[in-house]
């Protein structure tokens, strides 16, 4: 499988770290594998490695991590550098560790993202009407920054097509907490894939859930100037989100007045986020909740069969009766 947005080029520690472990094996005549010391001829290199590569990688270090506790693992000890150690380093050591452990967890978004049709990703708008719900902020090292809600808790919808909507409190934990540092979403401006302010994996996009919603800062280049400008100038104010929710996640509830209201109680994957010029109109971004609000009215609407009456009994009572006055007479 092809991960185009993945960089698998061996980063300079990692490079380092298997050029040590080659020179060590030279000096010392022990530790690793001829497939290790292939490993660490590549990665020095600056090859490129495969995706089947990174995962073993992976592999390999979850496997020798107890080699650490060795004697000569550590400078200054007895037996300095170990065999294991050695091992370690052709492998790119830490650095490839903590390097191969990235890519495998971005792998997993990647192959998690896939598993959900295009046509099952939703879309929600939402237009700000208090000015420090989208704003522009200076960060620390000077840089510009667009912060805002993507989506806002317990704040009912307007009409999707005969039901309304409600994103619960905690609605984005679950996918947050196990999407960090592996997921690759994205922040776009205007729903515009070519207009890219910024990403999760490139650390200039960072999300968060609160107590009011989905809050999202974002590190735009300084070519989307014109972005900042316009948020400033408040003729942006509006901001979205694309996402996906499983059967488990939502739930249809009548209000006091029996209308159907749609309670999002979590988000099973998080794509895009960003702000908009022009939020959509509600109903036209709703399609794959209409599916589950068609299957939910139609399982409150089924008719139940009322039972009928038979008139049998009673006809024989009648013909019985006409039966005996015919007799009398």
């Amino acid at each position: 499988m092809v991960y185009e947005s993945l960089d698998f080029t061996p980063p300079e520690g990692v490079r380092n770290e298997a050029t040590r472990g080659l020179a060590w094996r030279r000096e010392y005549g022990r530790g690793g594998t001829e497939v290790g010391i292939a490993r660490a001829r590549d990665l020095s290199n600056g090859t490129q490695i495969s995706p089947d590569t990174a995962r073993r990688m992976k592999a390999y270090f979850d496997r020798h991590e107890i080699d650490k506790q060795g004697q000569g693992w550590s400078p200054g000890e007895d037996g300095f550098p170990s065999n294991g150690r050695i091992a370690w380093a052709l492998w790119g050591g830490d650095p490839g560790r903590s390097w191969a452990e990235k890519l495998v967890r971005q792998m997993n978004a990647e192959d998690e993202n896939r598993s959900h049709p295009m046509s099952d990703i939703e879309r929600r708008d939402f237009e700000f009407e208090a000015a420090d719900d989208l704003v522009v902020e200076t960060r620390a090292d000077g840089r510009a920054a667009i912060v805002g809600y993507a989506a806002v808790y317990n704040r009912l919808s307007l009409d999707l097509g005969g039901f309304r909507e409600m994103i619960l409190p905690g609605a984005f934990d679950k996918v947050l907490g196990r999407e960090r540092g592996r997921q690759d979403v994205v922040a776009l401006f205007n729903h515009n894939s070519d207009i890219v302010l910024g990403r999760t994996s490139s650390g200039t996009l960072e999300l968060s859930s609160d107590d009011k919603g989905l809050r999202y800062v974002v590190t735009p280049p300084a070519s989307r100037a014109d972005v900042l400008e316009l948020i400033q100038r408040r003729d942006v104010k509006g901001s979205s989100f694309a996402f996906t929710v499983d059967a488990k996640g939502e739930a249809f509830v009548p209000d006091e007045k029996g209308n159907a209201i749609r309670h999002i109680r979590e988000v099973s994957g998080l794509y895009d986020v960003g702000p908009v010029l022009v939020p959509a109109y509600p109903a036209s971004t709703a399609s794959v909740a209409m599916r589950s609000y068609e299957v939910w009215l139609a399982s409150r609407q089924s008719p139940t069969p009322v039972p009928t009456r038979s008139m049998a009994p009673y006809a024989a009572i009648a013909a019985a009766l006409r039966l005996r006055s015919q007799m009398r007479g």
